[in-house]
């Protein structure tokens, strides 16, 4: 005699799998029977997206119709639209308005969670992967946070077992409090960003550093520059020093202007390598960078932008290698003949997390 599930087991490891199947096959007759192209879905939740033009009810009808000849049963009350907002896995999409929003009660509970951690020392893997859920929710709204949750399942998968403690690190405190911070100063709304991706140059913003001079950068006629103060702390390996350097007055112009880059994909042209790797990975295993990339995740979560990186060669640079090379006098004339405005730079302290 043999015995069998005739129902996927909850708790199985390939249940989720198995069912995933079953909806990736209604995906694909909804779109290559039907003509309904925009469909996606996780697991047993379904989001059909219509273009505005289009009869939107009797795109949803026909999705209901493949639903009841499969014999496949749908949750009433988990069903909803035609509508342009609606929630979906959570979170509430607005195609009015094109934005994207968490529900305030969901909001509060991670900040709150988040503030538990702020000053302990350790927390089991069960707590640590608790937290990354609650976190990785919030990430589907909060796109540039994602790098610091990678870190924290990093962090998590360092023990074995769900009862074994991890310790939390200083870095690791203050991810959370970055993240605290822009909590509690959010809305919970963000824009939705754009797939494109504009080149830094074509957007006329040019950044560059000189280890040996100072820093300076420049946006649609308006510019900063500054030279590196007598008490900088050099790092005595040269990469390390430029990676730091090259990231410092990115982070300025974030300051300065991230503001007018609200829902776009920026792509930065440095001559440093090392910048170009911690800028898309959105993190450096120096603790000193890392000050930097919580100050440029902060500016990008707070204005909702996301920045990416390419190496380009230095000579390449020239605008703003003359913001920072070129003789003050100069510079002054060049640029007022040009009708350029000069943009204060911050102090070192509000560029620099801590």
């Amino acid at each position: 005699m043999y015995y069998f599930y005739t129902r996927l087991a909850f708790g199985c490891r390939s249940s989720p799998k198995i069912f995933d199947t079953l909806s990736v096959a209604i995906c694909w007759i909804l779109q290559n029977n039907y003509g309904l192209r925009h469909v996606l879905h996780l697991l047993d939740d379904f989001l059909l997206i219509n273009n505005p033009y289009v009869d939107a009810t009797r795109n949803m009808n026909t999705m209901l119709y493949v639903f009841n000849s499969l014999k496949i049963p749908l949750s009433a009350h988990k069903t909803g639209g035609p509508s342009t907002s609606l929630e979906y896995l959570g979170i509430i999409l607005d195609s009015m308005h094109m934005i994207a929003k968490l529900p305030d009660e969901k909001l509060v509970r991670i900040k709150n969670i988040l503030y538990s951690y702020l000053n302990r020392r350790s927390c089991t893997k069960r707590e640590m992967l608790s937290l990354l859920g609650h976190l990785n929710y919030a990430c589907k709204v909060i796109i540039p946070g994602r790098s610091f949750v990678s870190y924290l399942l990093t962090l998590a998968h360092s023990v074995k077992e769900l009862y074994h403690h991890v310790t939390i690190t200083k870095g690791c405190r203050d991810d959370m409090a970055m993240w605290f911070k822009f909590l509690s100063q959010w809305n919970g709304i963000s824009f939705f960003i754009s797939d494109n991706v504009i080149n830094a140059s074509d957007f006329h913003l040019f950044t560059d550093a000189s280890s040996t001079i100072g820093y300076g950068g420049y946006f649609r006629k308006r510019w900063f520059q500054g030279i590196w103060p007598d008490d900088f702390i050099r790092p005595d390996e040269e990469s390390f020093s430029m990676a730091y350097l090259e990231l410092y007055p990115i982070v300025i112009s974030a300051i300065l202007w991230g503001h007018e880059w609200s829902t776009k994909r920026i792509l930065f042209h440095c001559d440093n390598m090392s910048s170009v790797y911690i800028i898309n990975k959105g993190r450096s295993k120096c603790n000193v960078i890392m000050n930097l990339v919580r100050r440029l995740t902060l500016c990008a979560a707070k204005f909702n932008f996301v920045v990416h990186a390419v190496h380009v060669p230095g000579k390449e640079n020239n605008i703003a290698d003359a913001l920072f090379s070129l003789p003050d006098e100069v510079l002054d004339n060049w640029l007022q003949k040009l009708r350029q405005i000069h943009a204060p730079a911050p102090p070192h302290s509000e560029i620099v997390w801590s």
